[in-house]
């Protein structure tokens, strides 16, 4: 697929995309039936669970679809992600990046002057990370692979960016142990993952009769975590942090939007910031460290 599309873009106005949902962090094989035009496009939204988006415009996969989908995430819904994911703060480095999506935030990384490695298990959606790149002029390297066997050299990469987590937790171990190799000692790791304790969940704590006032609720499906959870993940990073993010005004329930939107979005935000250091002493030989 990464061979078969055109240089010349032809962008059309006729083209009027599906309702999709904009889950943000659904999976790629929960997506195929809702996105008929891309699995992964609802990964590259941030938007309120069970609230569709319609997309309407260019032709899909020109460069002006791609550009759509990035102010949809990183300007209209998800401002806080640039500052979060530090797209700015590692121009000369080696930056993997692993989850779904469409490269929305690696292309981010790639224009501040990070030399950038994407892995994906699937032929399809690095075929469109990799037409998201080529459309903006920038290089990228592009790695067909499982990320439990990641085909990059130990101790290679400066910064890992996991935009998704695996929903097994025997998975997540495997993923954080080949992130925890690849990466030189000292480098960071920056995840997002799904908030437990949301807007979602204390709605329907405090407000229980709301669930017979609507025709469905938003899936929960794909796991949630709290922050103690996701520090047992990465058990073996240092200095570990997490930021809880993501939370539009309009699903608050009215009372609470008395406060600050910066103590509501650190109370009961959507999304889980993690960020983590392999440690130094990793450099060690494990002869001289006995």
């Amino acid at each position: 697929m990464a061979d078969s599309y055109s240089g010349k873009l032809q962008i059309w106005e006729g083209w009027s995309g599906s309702l999709v949902p904009a889950t943000g962090f659904s999976s790629a094989a929960d997506n195929r039936q809702a996105l008929p035009v891309c699995p992964w496009l609802a990964a590259e939204m941030l938007a309120s669970p069970g609230k569709p988006v319609r997309l309407e415009g260019p032709e899909p996969y020109s460069l002006q679809w791609f550009l759509d989908l990035e102010h949809l995430r990183l300007q209209r819904h998800g401002r806080w992600i640039p500052a979060a994911l530090e797209f700015t703060k590692h121009a000369g480095e080696n930056l993997l990046g692993l989850g779904a999506g469409l490269g929305t935030d690696w292309v981010q990384y790639a224009r501040h002057g990070a030399a950038v490695t994407v892995c994906s298990p699937s032929s399809e959606q690095l075929a469109l990370v990799r037409r998201n790149f080529e459309l903006r002029e920038l290089s990228g390297r592009f790695l067909h692979a499982p990320p439990s066997h990641l085909p990059v050299e130990t101790a290679s990469m400066d910064v890992a960016c996991l935009t998704q987590l695996p929903a097994v937790p025997a998975e997540i171990s495997r993923l954080l142990d080949e992130v925890y190799r690849v990466l030189k000692p000292g480098g960071k790791v920056l995840a997002l993952a799904p908030a437990l304790y949301d807007v979602d969940f204390w709605s329907r704590v405090l407000y229980p009769w709301k669930r017979w006032l609507v025709s469905r609720e938003a899936s929960h499906d794909q796991p949630r975590y709290t922050a103690r959870q996701l520090k047992n993940h990465f058990a073996r990073f240092v200095e570990h942090r997490v930021h809880k993010r993501h939370l539009r005004r309009g699903d608050v329930p009215h009372i609470w939007r008395l406060l600050p939107s910066s103590v509501l979005e650190r109370l009961i935000g959507r999304c889980l910031v993690v960020k983590a250091f392999k440690p130094l002493s990793a450099a060690i030989p494990t002869a001289l460290a006995a």
